[in-house]
């Protein structure tokens, strides 16, 4: 599923819903532009994997509004 046909800004990647999700929530609320899980893992200098496991553990919760 994609979100609005947003790509990542720095690889254009079209961006899925959890692309966008998890970037509000490590980034920035208000962010207008995003990146994508892999290249978000660059920029934080931890890789995909702790992403992707923050994902499923936010979906997981039902705690954040963002990943339901």
């Amino acid at each position: 599923m994609s979100s609005s046909n947003r790509s990542c800004q720095t690889c254009r990647v079209p961006l899925q819903t959890d692309d966008v999700a998890i970037y509000l929530k490590l980034v920035s609320r208000t962010a207008q532009d995003f990146l994508c899980i892999d290249c978000l893992g660059e920029k934080l200098n931890c890789g995909r994997e702790p992403i992707e496991k923050l994902i499923k553990y936010y979906r997981e919760s039902g705690m954040c509004v963002l990943f339901r």
